[in-house]
């Protein structure tokens, strides 16, 4: 069945309605669609066409492209230092020389030595810098260049040493004389060594401690020709440890009755030293001094001259004690008749010897004997008087008696000198041992 007419024409009006809602909504969104997608150009595919999908390397690329770029890292400086010598003596002049990296001409680099400062240097236009100071003390040398970050080279080890010279006063053989060893920096104070060596031995070691730029010591030189001194100064006050050694020369000379001053005290403490009895230890040269002289000759087998040569000098450097033919007893008297000189031994050691003179015809009786008797004084059947006699057999006695000369010249018994017969006398006593022998 045909339907109505109106109900045809109600249908064309929604159709209409409906076409001109769609043209509106096509307008509305056309330019937006423009804009993002390009116009086709004539080579490029129909705009009825449906696009290729991008590649995954193109849409990194295209992503690299459009992000932003990255600042580069700041350079960290790096600063050297080195040094023209690991170790000075004070008052030497040190180089330090090194560079900054990157170079930065105009920078100022501290220099310290031990936390202390040194000195600066200015960085040239390579960035080399250089400084050269006299350094006070032994420590780390270190370059220091300050700013946004504070740039510290490697430390370079630096010793510094003290200055050390010797003087001394007179030089006499067998005395003591006064060393000083002069330092620098006087703030030096460390314990001075020295050591004393002669004829290739360590013959003594002195210690004195340094004070206000020097160390005094007392020192013997027991011996003539070459001494040499090695001063040891340990690290102290700063300083790293330093030895320096010297050499000094005691010459002989020749002494003889009449003779003073120092050499003639020398020689008697030499003397003294090997047990030789002396008259004391004075200056002068007398006819006492002369028996002294004379018991060494002989003891020694040096020529009987009463003169104190350079053979003698050389002689009583480093000569050794006489030693006692007889160990037993403990203390008692030798006398010597092949070298005409008698000794009071005791502990098995000479405790002091004289020159003596016995029988000009050997008729000094030899064997073991005792002291029978003693008398300060006696008279002789051959005339004079004996002084501080003591009897061993029958009639031979050691007394004091002049003159006594070098060679065997007495009618029997033992003669001694006046001077020295009194220190024998003392020393003995009745029923003590004596030795004679040629």
């Amino acid at each position: 069945m045909r339907q109505p007419d109106t109900a045809r024409a109600k249908r064309g009006v929604w159709t209409l309605a409906l076409l001109t809602l769609a043209v509106c909504v096509l307008a509305f969104a056309a330019p937006a669609f423009a804009s993002s997608s390009p116009a086709p150009s004539a080579a490029s595919p129909a705009a009825s066409d449906i696009a290729a999908p991008a590649s995954p390397a193109a849409v990194s690329a295209a992503s690299e492209s459009a992000a932003p770029a990255v600042e580069a890292s700041p350079v960290t400086p790096v600063l050297t230092a080195a040094l023209s010598k690991a170790s000075v003596v004070f008052g030497d002049e040190v180089t330090v020389t090194g560079t900054l990296t990157p170079a930065a001409g105009g920078e100022v680099v501290d220099i310290t030595v031990g936390g202390i400062a040194a000195g600066q240097a200015t960085a040239d236009g390579t960035g080399a810098y250089t400084l050269t100071f006299v350094p006070h003390r032994s420590g780390d040398v270190v370059a220091t260049l300050d700013g946004d970050h504070t740039v510290v080279s490697d430390p370079q080890a630096l010793g510094v040493k003290p200055v050390a010279t010797l003087t001394h006063g007179a030089l006499v053989p067998f005395l003591s004389s006064t060393v000083v060893v002069k330092i620098a920096p006087a703030a030096y104070d460390g314990l001075v060594v020295v050591k004393v060596t002669h004829k290739g031995a360590v013959v003594g070691t002195y210690k004195a401690r340094a004070r206000n730029g020097k160390a005094t010591l007392h020192i013997p030189f027991r011996g003539v020709d070459g001494f040499t001194l090695s001063v040891v100064l340990p690290a102290a006050a700063g300083l790293d440890s330093r030895t320096v050694t010297g050499k000094v020369a005691l010459r002989a000379r020749t002494l003889s009755a009449g003779s003073t001053g120092p050499y003639v005290k020398g020689m008697l403490t030499a003397l003294m030293g090997l047990k030789f009895r002396v008259p004391g230890l004075g200056t002068s040269f007398t006819s006492q001094v002369k028996d002294s002289v004379m018991a060494f000759q002989k003891a020694y087998g040096l020529s009987r001259t009463y003169v104190f040569n350079t053979a003698c000098w050389r002689k009583i450097d480093g000569a050794r004690l006489v030693k006692p033919r007889h160990a037993s007893p403990a203390t008692h008297l030798e006398v010597d008749k092949g070298r005409q000189i008698a000794m009071v031994v005791k502990g098995g050691k000479p405790y002091g010897i004289i020159c003596v003179s016995t029988g000009a015809t050997n008729n000094t009786p030899e064997g073991t004997f005792h002291i029978q008797q003693k008398h300060s004084f006696t008279t002789s059947g051959f005339g004079g008087i004996l002084v501080r006699t003591m009897g061993f057999i029958g009639n031979f006695a050691m007394h004091g008696y002049a003159p006594v000369p070098p060679y065997p010249a007495s009618h029997g018994c033992v003669r001694e000198p006046i001077w020295a017969c009194y220190w024998m006398y003392d020393q003995s006593f009745v029923g003590e041992t004596l030795y004679i022998y040629h």
